[in-house]
């Protein structure tokens, strides 16, 4: 009797799979990059038609907001300074370690391992030093940057991984090292393109939902609906940034006694 052999898709099948596939990534990324900066630039306008309008609170929230990411931030490499028994210093090699020459939008460095905790760590202070809030250029930076420090500090909180790495733009450890198999050259780049394809779409995703729950972007939902409604939208604007100053304020006292108590006497 003879054995039944598996069938093999021919190597043209599956490079034309591959290129389809890589096709359709592309233009679900084009589209998902479009969607995000038109939100984009929707928050940005209602943000500056916001402090023509509310200024003085605008720029009071936008701060505080950003002192929130830095202490958070600020917080957690204290913390893993004290685990190492060495002083937190910014200028220390150790902190400036695997980024020196990294642009805010180059890529990182892959970690070593999916679960590794220490990768984790480093990741997390890779991440801090591209997208500190007190390291941007300009408002609108801050503003970004305020944002994805955000959800960099939500994620590592929660332990999510595979959020950070799609924040740093990363490629998964185990992905990259069944890219070394044994596959045609044309298969292996189409694969990477496709993989960096996806990449940026989970990127862009994280950014859509960082952008989600940025404060003035839900304002601007809030304003659209209040708008639609016939309703004076910015009475109930003003309302809603006193509430969140006051919040924010009980947050930052909290913030910085907690950073008191780590910095040195």
């Amino acid at each position: 009797m003879m054995s039944q052999l598996t069938p093999t898709i021919p190597l043209r099948e599956q490079v034309e799979q591959l290129q389809e596939e890589l096709n359709t990534a592309r233009r679900a990324l084009q589209e998902a990059e479009a969607i995000l900066s038109a939100e984009q630039a929707a928050v940005n306008a209602f943000r500056m038609h916001c402090r023509l309008k509310i200024g003085d609170l605008v720029e009071v929230l936008l701060e505080m907001q950003a002192q929130k990411q830095a202490l958070l931030t600020r917080l957690e490499l204290r913390h893993q300074a004290a685990e190492r028994g060495i002083p937190y210093d910014p200028d220390d090699p150790f902190w400036q370690e695997e980024t020196l020459t990294a642009a805010r939008d180059g890529p990182l460095l892959p970690t070593p391992t999916p679960h590794d905790k220490e990768a984790e760590k480093r990741l997390y202070r890779q991440l801090a030093r591209r997208f500190h809030p007190d390291l941007a250029a300009n408002t609108v930076e801050r503003a970004y940057c305020t944002s994805i420090m955000a959800a960099v500090n939500v994620a590592y909180e929660r332990g999510d991984v595979q959020a950070l790495r799609n924040l740093a733009g990363e490629l998964d450890p185990d992905v990259a090292a069944a890219l070394s198999g044994g596959e045609t050259a044309e298969i292996r780049r189409l694969r990477k393109l496709l993989l960096s394809c996806k990449r940026r779409r989970r990127k862009v995703a994280e950014q859509a939902r960082a952008l989600r729950e940025e404060n003035t972007a839900r304002l601007w939902r809030k304003a659209r609906q209040l708008e639609d409604a016939g309703l004076n939208w910015w009475d109930e604007v003003r309302l809603e940034l006193d509430g969140e100053i006051e919040r924010l304020h009980g947050e930052l006292a909290a913030l910085e006694k907690r950073a008191e108590l780590l910095d040195p006497a």
